[in-house]
């Protein structure tokens, strides 16, 4: 009988044709583990991206859904159908650096106390980086910290994040699995907020790990209308969900003040639709989402978020107040 993979590596495409090819490729050029498999879960794509993904990595194999389920559902679909006992979410989009596995696997492997391990998240340069773990913002935003350095100034040694980006972490499968996975109600955007507060663990960036991220092949341009109208809705939905009842009704008017800001710097009708339809849907599912989560969680949950003082300062030196 064959020995099943120690590594899973889940790859959610949606119309790769233009990435997904030079993904795989990095992935096997870099992957240490030889026990891997990879599972490029295709989301109703309609270019045949998914089609012979094999001849570009001999551990690939394509998992088609017919419909797009969005990035959540087909996490899980693929985590379900996966055999390592490790579990590796990579950006269909983003190619990893050689070693990119080892260091996350190590954490996972001498420290039981960590539920999440991730890496660095670049931009196409390589120099710059996009997010070295995630911040959570008061909102429920969540943002890259140290967006915009250089990578010299990233961490020398492993850190403790308050959540991992989607685009490249590392989990133990049967503990993903059995906190349900990824919650699939938010389709996409605010995910792994959700989940990294979920964990019993902590989740920790090793810089020694890197993925170069192509940003906007899986939800279009940075203030697209997906862009727009799923974290407006997922902000809401993730307070409901994890924070106690006052920080909650900040973060619903910190959310607002954000939307109203961004539409006016936008200035376009579709964009104003996208963002009302998010809070029309999102504050219609606040109610039930308040049954997910314990008063003491929700405490623990409020006390891995910046401060609103924090929040604002990324963004003004970013350029986005």
């Amino acid at each position: 009988m064959e020995n099943p993979p120690e590594l899973s590596v889940v790859l959610v495409n949606h119309n790769g044709a233009r990435c997904l090819a030079a993904t795989l490729v990095a992935l096997a050029r870099g992957t240490i583990e030889p026990r891997v498999e990879c599972l490029v879960v295709d989301s109703g794509s309609q270019d045949g991206s998914w089609l012979g993904v094999e001849r570009h990595w001999t551990a690939a194999q394509s998992l088609r859904i017919d419909e797009n389920v969005g990035f959540c559902t087909s996490c899980n679909r693929g985590a379900v159908a996966a055999r390592g006992r490790l579990l590796a979410f990579v950006n269909f989009d983003g190619c990893v650096e050689p070693g990119w596995d080892r260091p996350l696997r190590t954490l996972l492997d001498e420290d039981p106390g960590i539920s999440v391990a991730t890496g660095l998240l670049l931009r196409r340069d390589g120099q710059t980086i996009e997010a070295a773990g995630l911040e959570v913002a008061p909102n429920m935003a969540t943002y890259g910290r140290l967006e915009g350095a250089p990578r010299g100034s990233a961490p020398r040694a492993p850190l403790a994040v308050a959540a991992a980006s989607g685009a490249l972490m590392m989990v133990r499968r049967e503990e993903f699995l059995g906190l349900g996975g990824f919650y699939e109600a938010l389709f996409m955007f605010g995910e792994e907020a959700d989940y990294c507060l979920r964990v019993p663990g902590r989740v920790m960036l090793h810089p020694g790990s890197a993925i170069r991220h192509e940003m906007g092949h899986a939800a279009g341009p940075s203030r697209s209308r997906m862009r727009l109208y799923h974290p407006a809705r997922n902000r809401l939905v993730n307070a409901a969900r994890h924070l106690p009842a006052l920080a909650m009704m900040r973060a619903v008017v910190m959310s607002a003040a954000f939307d109203l800001l961004t539409l006016v710097a936008v200035r376009r009708r579709g964009a104003v639709r996208a963002v009302v339809r998010g809070w029309v849907e999102g504050l219609r599912a606040m109610p039930s989402e308040r049954r997910a989560r314990e008063p003491s969680e929700r405490r623990q949950a409020a006390r891995r978020l910046v401060t609103f003082r924090v929040a604002v300062a990324q963004q003004r030196r970013l350029g986005r107040l």
